[in-house]
């Protein structure tokens, strides 16, 4: 569809032929169905040949209209982050504006969070003042712990525990001493002590007498107040007994009439138990006369069902006899059935074998005619085994002259790689033999190279025990040195405490000498060592050639 743009309504006309076209085109404004181009006639075409009928027609406000319409979402957009990047603006110029002011509440929080971080600069610089004050700390009780481990090292030699025990000795010694004259002043105290206790046992012998005295009198008071209560016991017995026998003496004649009251009661039950018996007598007699009658009627009544079993009895023998007479007429009737089917087959049995002779007849002829036609089958299978054998035959022969010529040619290409790999085999020998012999060399070479380093690690090694006996001397002088003082201190100490000290200077006199044996020994490894380094020359030679025969060689050495 073709939209073509009017001029405004409004808008003063340009000419009466204008206004006309105007309205032909109102006219004609209408959709109308699609026309083929050539058949429109001229009164309905514009001069660019569109057709009138095919536009639509619109003002230009529906023009700007649809575009605005079309363009109002956009246009939102545009004007939403016009606002925003306004905003935004205007916020960051009051930022800029109030961002140095104190009297606001962003200034008081940067103010609080630069006074923060000055406070935590502050703890931090406290901070590391402690931790270096900690770190000295540390750093000297580390010293003083290395201090009292070395110290404790030093105690846990042998040469410092013999001094210790030496030491343990002086004050065992001292100990001895002490309890030697503590017991001598117990054995004085005793002494004193036996005068005054013989003078106290003398005092309380008397008190002990005295007491054994009041104890007496008192044992023969107890006795007299004993005596008394025993008298007035008795006397309470006896009248206690008297009361006892008047007891008894009126129980006695209570059971009495107690007895004769129950002799009195047992003849009344005699008397009554006999009436009883009389009675029971007869009680039994009219017992008897019942069970009497009982038994006659009893009997009357067995020999009314006796004859009423007899008539049953006989009644059951007549059934008896009519079913052994069914019986009968049954087996007769089946014997008959069984005569006739005995017959008919016997007449049966008479006409098969009338048509025996037949069928025989016909079997022969048959079985000759199947033994001809096997007979021809086996002499075809005969001919062509014959042909297939015959043609096998030929066959293998020609397969076997092949294999002939085949292994005739594999047998002459087989000596030709034999002869070949003999040929390679030979020149592998020969590199073979020059590599052995090479490798000989190159043994012999590194074997003579051993021999020298190994005599350069004697030498470096002589070197490195010379230098350890060197070690070991200064620090066994050090070690000497340190071992004097240290008993020098504790020697000195112990005098001055009054300790016997002979057993440390015994020790101490003896780790002297063995000092001193250490030290000779030092002095003559080195006397040894400087010796061995003057050796002449020859000896190297002959170390060399002890060597070469420890290494199984054949060849000399040069002679430098």
């Amino acid at each position: 569809m073709v939209i073509k743009t009017l001029p405004d309504p409004l808008a003063k006309p340009i000419a009466n032929t204008q206004l006309l076209l105007q309205r032909q085109r109102r006219s004609h404004s209408a959709p109308y169905p699609a026309f083929n181009r050539t058949e429109i006639p001229q009164q309905h075409r514009l001069p660019d040949a569109a057709d009138l009928r095919r536009m639509c027609i619109i003002t230009k406000n529906d023009l700007n209209r649809i575009y605005e319409n079309l363009d109002h979402r956009q246009r939102s957009k545009d004007a939403i982050q016009q606002e925003i990047a306004r905003k935004k603006e205007i916020a960051e110029r009051s930022a800029q504006v109030t961002k140095h002011w104190t009297n606001t509440i962003a200034g008081a929080r940067e103010r609080k969070l630069e006074m923060r971080k000055i406070r935590e600069q502050e703890e931090e610089d406290r901070k590391k003042l402690l931790d270096i004050e900690e770190e000295k700390l540390a750093a000297e009780r580390r010293r003083e712990h290395i201090e009292k481990a070395k110290q404790l090292k030093y105690y846990e030699t042998d040469r410092v525990r013999t001094f210790h025990s030496a030491l343990l000795h002086t004050e065992v010694l001292k100990e001895r001493d002490l309890q030697i004259e503590m017991k001598k002043r117990i054995e004085q105290m005793r002494q004193t002590d036996d005068e005054q206790e013989r003078q106290r046992y003398q005092v309380a012998q008397n008190d002990y007498l005295r007491a054994e005295q009041e104890k007496a009198e008192k044992k023969a008071r107890d006795r007299s107040n004993l005596s008394q209560y025993h008298i007035a016991q008795m006397e309470r017995k006896r009248m206690q007994h008297m009361n006892e026998k008047q007891k008894d003496l009126q129980e006695g004649e209570e059971y009495r009439r107690l007895g004769e009251q129950y002799a009195h009661e047992q003849m009344e039950i005699e008397r009554f138990r006999k009436l009883t018996q009389h009675d029971v007598k007869n009680m039994y007699d009219q017992a008897l006369d019942d069970k009497f009658k009982v038994r006659q009627m009893e009997k009357q009544l067995d020999e009314e069902e006796d004859d009423e079993l007899r008539i049953y009895a006989d009644a059951k023998k007549h059934i008896a006899r009519l079913r052994r007479q069914k019986e009968f007429q049954a087996h007769q009737e089946k014997q008959d059935a069984r005569d006739y089917m005995t017959g008919y087959l016997g007449s049966l049995q008479k006409r098969a074998e009338a048509n025996l002779d037949t069928q025989m007849f016909r079997a022969r002829a048959e079985r000759e005619a199947k033994e001809l036609r096997e007979e021809q089958e086996k002499l075809d299978k005969q001919r062509k085994m014959k042909d297939s054998i015959n043609k096998y035959r030929q066959e293998a022969m020609k397969r076997r002259e092949a294999e002939k010529e085949m292994d005739e040619r594999d047998d002459a290409e087989l000596r030709l790689r034999k002869a070949e790999a003999d040929q390679l085999f030979l020149i592998y020998q020969q590199e073979k033999d020059k590599k052995r012999d090479e490798d000989a060399q190159a043994v012999s070479e590194h074997l003579l190279k051993q021999a020298q380093e190994r005599k350069d690690r004697e030498r470096a090694l002589k070197a490195t025990e010379v230098d350890e006996v060197q070690l070991d001397k200064h620090m066994s002088e050090i070690e000497r040195q340190q071992f004097q003082d240290y008993a020098g201190r504790v020697i000195s100490y112990m005098d001055e405490n009054g300790r016997n000290t002979y057993p440390m200077k015994k020790v101490y006199v003896e780790e002297m000498k063995r000092f001193d044996q250490w030290n000779q020994g030092y002095r003559k490894n080195e006397s040894r060592s400087s010796n061995s380094e003057s050796k002449p020359r020859t000896q190297e030679k002959n170390t060399y050639d002890q060597t070469k025969k420890n290494l199984g060689f054949q060849w000399d050495i040069p002679q430098q």
